[in-house]
């Protein structure tokens, strides 16, 4: 079968077309490719829900490090005779993961280094705080459910001996709440957090370091105040 030279130059143009729209599309995605150091480095937003960025930020199994941390904490608690009582969890969800802001809007981000990370889990008698030192579990003392958009839980444990963390649903929809850390002779502490099941209402953010710790985003601080007055 013979092709005029026009048919074949429409076959070809037809055929590369849509790869190189996903090309662009891909390129449009990166905020930072390549460091200035020179190390294999990207930061992007990531579209694919089921990759494993995904999965990593999400997960709240113990690993070797967080085991360690996670048995200290519970050590203290036993040596200093503070016992865990079993009641029924008040808030609308057991796991959080920190969200930022970045040019005025809100995402989940998944780190370079995951020193800085915070993310929290709260079962039947405990508190957890993962952080960069691992998971530490504090005793909830006592709870309560203000209204139907905020909670207050009061903990103890190895890091802080009072502490109280009221939560702010700020976004029903979206499972984006505010926690606010008071503790004694400290400032308040505030976190934007979204219920871990809820992460793909918003956006996804990741910084891909393959050789080496390097530099993180830079987010903005949210106006905590507005976000609590703005709240839906």
């Amino acid at each position: 079968m013979k092709f005029s030279f026009i048919t074949i130059i429409y076959f070809i143009c037809a055929i590369s077309h849509p790869a190189f729209g996903q090309v662009k599309k891909e390129e449009n995605n990166y905020i930072y490719k390549d460091s200035i150091k020179g190390f294999s480095q990207s930061v992007f937003f990531e579209t694919n829900k089921q990759s494993l960025f995904y999965r990593n930020i999400n997960s709240f199994a113990l690993r070797d490090f967080d085991k360690d941390s996670y048995t200290n904490s519970l050590k203290h608690l036993r040596l200093n005779k503070i016992s865990l009582t079993k009641k029924k969890t008040i808030v609308p969800s057991k796991e959080w993961i920190t969200l930022k802001q970045y040019k005025g809007k809100f995402y989940v981000y998944h780190p370079c280094d995951f020193y800085h990370f915070y993310k929290v889990s709260i079962n039947d008698s405990t508190f957890i705080d993962w952080t960069g030192e691992g998971a530490i579990a504090n005793r909830i003392v006592s709870q309560r459910k203000i209204n139907d958009s905020s909670f207050e839980i009061i903990t103890t444990g190895i890091s802080e001996k009072y502490r109280t963390i009221r939560i702010t649903l700020i976004d029903i929809a979206r499972g984006i709440a505010i926690f606010e850390e008071i503790t004694r002779n400290k400032s308040p502490k505030y976190f934007l957090m979204i219920m871990a099941d809820k992460i793909e209402t918003v956006g996804f953010i990741v910084n891909n370091c393959e050789t080496e710790k390097q530099f993180e985003l830079n987010f903005e601080r949210p106006d905590f105040n507005k976000l609590l007055q703005d709240k839906f």
